[in-house]
């Protein structure tokens, strides 16, 4: 079934024949000699679909700025409890995202999209009047989802209307709206609870969804998998899903629960009997859940095992740095923030530029300086950070470089692996990039949590290097991978359009 589904993928149109399989491109080399203009129209569809992903990473990163008032809102309920308007976000974003991903791909990219930005405006009512603490976390997973509904379908909606020629372009302003997002949530959401209640952080959520939503009604067309024989996998859908979400779960609440406690190993020994038949599943399903074919291919998997390494090291550090400048510095968080910033901004601005200069240039050398900053500046705080402050000199460098290596690094690996992609697969290619990163960052954030403790004090600068050390290998090995392993060059495949 695997290899006849294959056969269907190679005979699809716009695919490259039997003679094409061979012939290479030249990432670097291959280079239009005029870059295409991009229609204004594009431009137009990439802000409304850029809005989803704003929307995404704010919600996420406003809810933890609340958190304090939400406990004071819920004094009945302890703080473990009140975390889940966090963690079930989290968690759902990333048990839902390879279903919104082919859901777009089969039932068409704007339908999803659409879709979800009307949960999204629906969750977000909920969420701001829930009259309890259980329900404003069921309004939460309930937003998660429709984020994993929008995420993947946002990117691929708009990719037909740029130039293959500017795809790089596309993805590094797309990508570089999440960290753009994630750098101003945090003072946005402390200006808002200064004057008003939680509430309201949830609820100006929705006209803005609403706004974006009557915007593409008008600017989006519609795209969508021209080869979908039979009924969707539902079989695929639920083991995979309730895998990926058991997976999620356990590693997320481990450090807290405890590794022995019966719900963790219960749904790590969930996830183990599902992910199996998810695997199997989908290669012998001829409409699966995710197409693991696509995996077989270089260029997807080594981007995908980069993306890994890259997120399980950087999403953590976002977690811990906050967590030594107060345990150890003393600062209050209000500095804290201040002192993040620089990053989130760093990533934005190089992000857009480095679109640019990937379709004019290509992706090999923004991939492997931005790997080898990655190195640098991780290297740099492990020797030079300790007890007594001095961000400039210890902490800064490794914020501006991480902001800077991950905007060359990550959003080019998803415009490479998109590159390679038939357009048929293109919302399930951009949901698995996403799935990866988010059990890397749970994964990442895990490993944090068990190597420091709860350490406090000048004294706890100790209990840290661990940690830094642990984030100097990852992206030892991240930069191994991008270096040897990412293909500068690849042969158009039956994934790929001619």
């Amino acid at each position: 079934m695997a290899a006849s589904r294959m056969a269907r993928v190679a005979g699809s149109p716009g695919v490259g024949g039997a003679g094409a399989m061979t012939r290479p491109i030249d990432d670097d080399a291959a280079r239009t000699p005029v870059v295409p203009v991009i229609p204004a129209r594009a431009w137009k569809a990439l802000a409304v679909s850029s809005a989803g992903s704003v929307l995404v990473s704010f919600n996420s990163t406003a809810t933890n700025i609340a958190f304090d008032d939400l406990t004071r809102s819920f004094p009945g309920a302890g703080q473990s409890v009140v975390a889940w308007t966090s963690s079930g976000y989290f968690i759902g974003l990333a048990g839902f995202m390879l279903v919104g991903g082919r859901l777009a791909d089969r039932s068409g990219r704007r339908r999803i999209f659409r879709l979800g930005m009307i949960g999204f405006i629906l969750s977000a009512l909920l969420s701001a009047a829930a009259p309890t603490l259980g329900i404003l976390i069921g309004a939460r997973v309930l937003q998660a989802i429709a984020g994993a509904f929008v995420l993947p379908a946002s990117l691929a909606m708009i990719l037909p209307e740029f130039p293959r020629e500017r795809h790089g372009t596309a993805v590094g302003v797309w990508a570089a709206t999440s960290p753009i997002a994630s750098a101003f949530a945090p003072s946005v959401a402390a200006a808002m609870l200064e004057f008003a209640s939680w509430r309201w952080l949830y609820f100006l959520t929705a006209p803005i969804a609403t706004i974006a939503l009557a915007a593409g009604w008008r600017l989006l067309r519609e795209s969508k998998s021209d080869t979908e024989p039979g009924r969707l996998d539902l079989v695929g859908v639920l083991s995979g899903t309730a895998a990926i979400t058991l997976l999620v779960f356990a590693v997320s609440q481990g450090p807290a629960w405890g590794w022995t406690s019966p719900a963790v190993l219960a749904s790590l020994a969930g996830a183990g009997v599902l992910f199996p038949l998810f695997v199997w599943q989908s290669h012998h399903h001829p409409s699966p859940l995710l197409n693991l074919t696509l995996f077989t291919e270089k260029p997807v998997w080594t981007a995908n095992l980069a993306n890994f390494l890259i997120h399980v090291a950087g999403m953590s550090s976002w977690l811990m740095w906050p967590l030594y400048m107060g345990r150890v510095w003393g600062w209050d968080k209000f500095t804290i923030g201040v002192a993040l910033t620089p990053g989130p901004i760093f990533s934005g601005v190089t992000t857009t530029v480095a679109g640019r200069l990937s379709d004019r240039y290509g992706y090999t050398w923004l991939l492997r300086i931005g790997s080898a900053l990655l190195v640098a500046g991780f290297a740099w705080e492990w020797y030079a950070i300790g007890p007594d402050a001095n961000y400039w000199v210890a902490l800064f460098p490794s914020i501006a470089c991480m902001g800077t290596g991950w905007a060359m690094v990550s959003p080019q690996l998803n415009g490479a692996l998109l590159k390679h992609i038939h357009p048929n697969y293109w919302g399930q290619a951009n949901a698995s990039f996403n799935t990866v990163r988010n059990v890397a960052a749970a994964l990442g954030i895990a490993v944090a949590v068990a190597l420091v403790g709860e350490a406090t004090g000048a004294g706890a600068a100790g209990a840290f290097e661990p940690l830094w050390l642990f984030y100097v290998l990852s992206m030892l090995v991240m930069a191994a991978v991008v270096w040897l392993l990412v293909p500068t060059t690849a042969s158009v495949s039956s994934t790929m359009t001619d």
